[in-house]
């Protein structure tokens, strides 16, 4: 007699559907500290994906990311005493946020202008576009965005600095936009090359 081999039961296969995400988390704004510089690295790489996948090709993002992004280079931002750098928290962890943006404040390192110790740069400003109309706990009737560039402008005052100065790509016009409504005006331009990508910025300056 013989007996038919057992058959394995058919697998049920699904797709995998993600819930529905829920409101837009709040937003907590904070000081960053000497034990941030992951955080810091973390989601300045990932906010650098997000706002430059339209410009640069893969692989430059990431050897960029590899070599700027990185706990270590934070660590040395935060060792400085003229240094600022503001975190974005969101989640629904309390106590456990996850980072979601990042401003640093710092002495100019503009070389195609001339910049005075009164002088700061606000070197970077990165939100992830999901929170960017987030409510911003602490901060009302201001949007993530403006409640950073706000803490950055009152550091740069309590460092007795009278101009504030940024870089910004001259075809990212939305963000020309909100730097012109809030104050900036053009003074200079600055090339340089990400990977293999020539890159062209506008600096962009505001008296306080």
């Amino acid at each position: 007699m013989s007996l038919d081999p057992i058959k394995a039961p058919a697998k049920e296969t699904a797709a995998y559907i993600a819930p529905a995400p829920a409101a837009v988390e709040p937003v907590t704004l904070r000081r960053a500290t000497s034990d941030d510089a992951e955080a810091i690295a973390l989601v300045a790489a990932a906010t650098f994906l997000e706002a430059f996948t339209w410009m640069l090709p893969g692989r430059d993002i990431i050897a960029h990311c590899a070599k700027n992004h990185v706990a270590s280079v934070y660590a040395t931002y935060l060792a400085q005493p003229s240094t600022r750098i503001t975190l974005a928290d969101a989640g629904p962890f309390a106590g456990n946020p996850s980072p979601v943006g990042y401003t640093i404040l710092c002495d100019p390192d503009l070389p195609t202008i001339e910049t005075l110790p009164t002088d700061a740069e606000l070197k970077r400003i990165y939100l992830f576009s999901r929170f960017r109309s987030a409510p911003v706990i602490d901060h009302p009737n201001r949007r993530p965005a403006e409640a950073l560039l706000d803490l950055a402008i009152a550091d740069a005052r309590a460092l007795n600095r009278n101009r504030l100065l940024l870089g910004v790509n001259d075809g990212n016009h939305p963000a020309l936009n909100f730097y012109y409504r809030n104050g900036f005006t053009a003074i200079g331009t600055r090339t340089f090359n990400v990977g293999s990508v020539a890159c062209s910025d506008l600096i962009l300056a505001k008296e306080l």
